[in-house]
Parts: C-alpha cells; structure tokens; sequence
C-alpha cells in the first residue's frame, strides 16, 4: 500500500499549478490581486493592495486609452443621428464634446473617500465640485454632479450665512439657496407727472 500512496504527487501538482498562475500574474500584469488568489488577510492595509493592483490598473488603462477615440467618433455619430431624425430636445447645431467616464474597475473603500471629501472640502483644499466628483468616481449613486452640488448649496445655511456676513447681500443668498426672489412687501406707488397734475 505504500506504492500506492500518490497524496505526494498531487501536492507537488497544487503546486506546480500556484507557481504557473504567479508566473502567470507576473507576465500578464494582472497580478495576483487582480487574478483573486491573493490572500486580502496577507495585506497589512488597503494601501498595499492598492499598490498590489497598480500594474492591473496601468493594464487596464492601456487598453481603454486603444479604444478612446472610437468612443469619441461613436458619441459623435449617435448624436448626429439624434439631429437628423430631429430629435425631441435634442440642440440643432455643431456636435457637443462628450466622452465616457469609467467607473472604478477595482473594489474602493468607500468610506475612506467619503473621510477624505469631508476633510478635504472641510479644510478647504477641496473645492465642493472635486469632492463630488470623487464621491462618484468611487462608486456611490450621483447622476449629475451640478444638480448634486445645487442640493447640497440649497440646504447648506451655514454657508449661507457666512455669505451673507462677507456680503451684505441678500440676493446672492437667495440664489445661493436656489430660493426665488424675494418681494419687498411694498406696494408700487404710480407717480405722477407734470402733465397728469396740470
């Protein structure tokens, strides 16, 4: 029965089979983070595995900039098509610039963004458009950034108020707020002129 003992050859295969996929990882850039045969425990922080996933991100870069024109040209030509079929509230006119934004391809910790957004804007080396950007790019559910900003700005009356010290001016604050503009309370009183008294 000790002939028939081949445990010792199926261990040698496991890891024969872990030495290809490194060499694998190694040659392909995906690394073994990106393949998902590295250990996460392994890592001492997210940082290391962010570093760990770099030549899986300049890969993965690499092949999205071959294709970056052919975006260009195809958002280019679907918007012509909208103007030739007349489109309902699409602009006549020269084509508007546009290209794709990709979403992270690769697990972010949320959190750590969002800690950063709030230090950043809080300290003031943020501006609120970069911040929201960030927070979009790292995966939560913005769909449009200047409307984002323009709900944020309605309900940030601290800000307001620090406006309307520096200021003085209360419209400002009013369109600051996104509120309407505010009637005196006064009523008009129809002047009379030099004709009407005669």
């Amino acid at each position: 029965m000790d002939v028939l003992d081949t445990s010792a050859q199926l261990a040698e295969l496991r890891a024969r089979v872990d030495h290809l996929i490194d060499r694998v990882a190694a040659n392909s850039r995906l690394t073994a983070a990106g393949l998902g045969t590295l250990d996460p425990t392994a890592l001492p922080s997210g940082y290391a595995l962010q570093l760990a996933l770099g030549p899986l991100d300049s890969l993965v870069a690499s092949m999205r900039l071959a294709r970056d024109h052919k975006y260009t040209v195809l958002l280019r030509m679907v918007q012509r098509l909208h103007q030739a079929g007349h489109a309902e509230g699409w602009p006549a006119g020269e084509s508007v610039p546009a290209r794709l934004m990709w979403g992270p391809h690769t697990p972010t910790d949320r959190a750590a963004v969002l800690d950063e957004v709030v230090k950043g804007i809080g300290a003031g080396v943020l501006s609120l458009e970069t911040g929201v950007r960030m927070l979009q790019g790292s995966g939560y559910p913005i769909e449009n950034i200047q409307q984002e900003i323009e709900r944020i700005q309605s309900r940030s009356f601290e800000q307001a108020t620090m406006l309307a010290d520096a200021t003085g001016d209360n419209a400002a604050v009013r369109a600051y707020l996104q509120l309407s503009v505010a009637e005196s309370g006064m009523s008009q009183v129809p002047l009379i002129t030099d004709q009407e008294a005669e």
